[in-house]
């Protein structure tokens, strides 16, 4: 049996490469535009013996995202996951299914939970972010501003969910009311980007199936159990009669309520089932998966990697499953007492190639000559 490996490569151009931190330490989390391009980009790695949270953990800074992981997936569970070469969207995913659970992503920040609660979180959002115009909750339209606006909240390891509520609410500010709802528990630290109030205590809520509603004209909220149906209505808009496509709609789409309303097609559903509808009325094709470019050549990657005792072969069988090609003769080696069976322990982060190869193969008494995404190897001269 092997002992514990984990094996993270990063693509990136080494002279665009940003800094990880501000200048007090913390990291230089991603949003908007350039978080979205962080989750289209190429991702691969291997793990194995290391904790889930941890493994997020390790992906969220090394990515510089945010990434909060429900109470309800085991964070302990050490399921062993390989993820080569898909785009960082599909594999958090992917991730997330090995372990039970799904993905989901609001604005700035990937949430891991349960597909009960990730199917729903964002809609969630959605409807408390309208709530906020609807004449019923009689919000005036500074006070909308106010909670609209963008901040990044956070809280420390141990904090307990009612106290990472409150610590929220006291940005805005906004009062909580029941707050009995939520059970007593100590949870780790997060944080969360560039979001709205709205975005910031669905996170926490969803993860006890509550949702909220807000009184006192929007100067506080009221903690309530999500109900049984959540969905938004709304119309689109269709190249084609509405009455020759309703059918097509229905038939593609057979969960969604789908009516004919005047010009337009009236759908209630979820906000990711009315976003595949308007692609699908637009033309587009619905779920195509994402492009990924071909991987850099090994110069212009980074390279994390943490092995503890890990055959030199095994390290080199996960490297060519993330697309890097290893040429030798192995009765040369042979010949000059190279073993590739010898145990690694080795534990670099962002190395360029030269540093990692270099690292690696030293011990092993190989020198190496890098061209585009191939490794030749030779023993070291005597």
């Amino acid at each position: 049996m092997f002992a514990p490996i984990a094996i993270m490569l990063v693509v990136g151009s080494l002279n665009q490469i940003e800094p990880l931190s501000k200048e007090n330490g913390s990291t230089n989390w991603l949003t908007d535009t350039n978080f979205r391009q962080e989750l289209d980009r190429p991702f691969s790695g291997s793990w194995s013996s290391i904790e889930f949270r941890q493994l997020l953990k390790e992906v969220a800074a090394d990515r510089r995202i945010s990434i909060i992981l429900d109470r309800r997936l085991d964070p302990s569970v050490e399921a062993p996951i390989d993820v080569n070469n898909v785009s960082l969207r599909t594999g958090l995913t992917g991730i997330a299914r090995q372990v039970n659970g799904d993905a989901t992503i609001p604005e700035n920040i990937v949430f891991l939970g349960p597909k009960s609660a990730t199917k729903r979180l964002r809609t969630l959002i959605e409807l408390r972010e309208l709530d906020l115009q609807s004449k019923e909750f009689s919000v005036p339209k500074s006070r909308r501003s106010e909670l609209l606006q963008r901040k990044t909240f956070e809280s420390k390891d141990l904090d307990s969910p009612l106290e990472i509520l409150e610590k929220f609410a006291q940005q805005v500010p906004v009062s909580i009311s029941n707050g009995q709802l939520i059970p007593y528990d100590l949870w780790a630290g997060m944080v969360l980007p560039d979001v709205t109030i709205v975005e910031a205590v669905s996170v926490v809520l969803i993860q006890f199936d509550l949702t909220f509603r807000w009184i006192d004209k929007g100067a506080a909220i009221e903690l309530i159990p999500i109900p049984d149906v959540v969905a938004l209505e709304r119309k689109h808009h269709s190249k084609q009669k509405p009455s020759d496509v309703i059918n097509e709609v229905r038939e593609r789409f057979p969960q969604l309520e789908a009516e004919v309303w005047k010009t337009e097609i009236s759908v209630k559903g979820l906000l990711e089932e009315h976003e595949a509808v308007a692609a699908f009325l637009r033309g587009d094709r619905v779920n195509s998966p994402i492009k990924i470019e071909p991987p850099q050549p090994l110069q212009k990657q980074l390279f994390t990697l943490k092995a503890e005792r890990v055959p030199l072969s095994t390290l080199l069988k996960k490297l060519e499953e993330s697309a890097i090609n290893f040429d030798y003769d192995s009765d040369e080696l042979n010949e000059a007492g190279v073993d590739l069976e010898q145990k690694v322990q080795i534990d670099v982060k962002k190395a360029s190639a030269k540093e990692f190869f270099k690292l690696l193969f030293d011990p092993a008494g190989l020198e190496f000559q890098i061209d585009h995404l191939t490794v030749k190897l030779k023993p070291k001269k005597r």
